[in-house]
C-alpha cells in the first residue's frame, strides 16, 4: 500500500512540471509606458423611450422619456449606418443615452433638440430619416 501511494506521489510531482522547450503561439503585444494594455470598459446605454420626434427647420425635436432624478443625463445623435442611394436618400439615426449613472426611480418626461445639419447631402434638397426607436419617417428638408 505504502508503495503504490509513493508511486502516485511521484507521478503526481512529475506530471506537473512543465518544460522549458514548449513554445508559445500567442506573441504578447507591445507594451507602450504609462498605458494600459486591458481593454477600454464598453460604455452602457441606458435605457429610454422616445415618445415622439419631429423635425423644425435644421433641429430634430424628440420627446424622451426615462428614468433617473439625480444627475444630468446626455443624449447624444449619431449616425446608425450609412445613407441609402435611393431617392429621396435614407438616413438611419440613433441616441445614444449616458445616465451617468443615475439611479433615480423618478420617470422623466423632456423634449431635446439636435442639430440635423451634419446629416445633409449637399445633392439634394431633402433627405429621409429614420430614427432608432420611433417608427415613422422624418423628412429633413432644406436649401443644399
Amino acid at each position: 500500500m505504502r508503495f503504490s501511494f509513493t508511486i502516485l506521489i511521484f507521478l503526481l510531482l512529475t506530471g506537473c512540471k512543465s518544460t522549458d522547450n514548449a513554445t508559445s503561439t500567442t506573441q504578447d503585444a507591445p507594451t507602450v509606458p504609462g498605458k494600459s494594455t486591458a481593454p477600454a470598459p464598453r460604455p452602457i446605454a441606458s435605457p429610454f423611450t422616445v415618445l415622439g420626434a419631429s423635425v423644425e427647420g435644421d433641429s430634430l425635436k424628440v420627446q424622451l422619456q426615462f428614468g433617473g432624478g439625480f444627475r444630468t443625463h446626455t443624449f447624444t445623435l449619431v449616425s446608425d449606418g450609412v445613407a441609402t442611394k435611393s431617392l429621396p436618400r435614407q438616413q438611419p439615426l440613433k441616441l445614444l443615452h449616458d445616465a451617468q449613472g443615475d439611479m433615480g426611480r423618478a420617470l422623466i418626461q423632456e423634449q431635446r433638440s439636435f442639430d440635423l445639419t451634419p446629416f445633409r447631402d449637399p445633392s439634394q434638397p431633402k433627405i429621409r430619416l429614420t430614427l432608432d426607436g420611433w417608427p415613422d419617417f422624418l423628412d429633413y428638408t432644406y436649401t443644399p
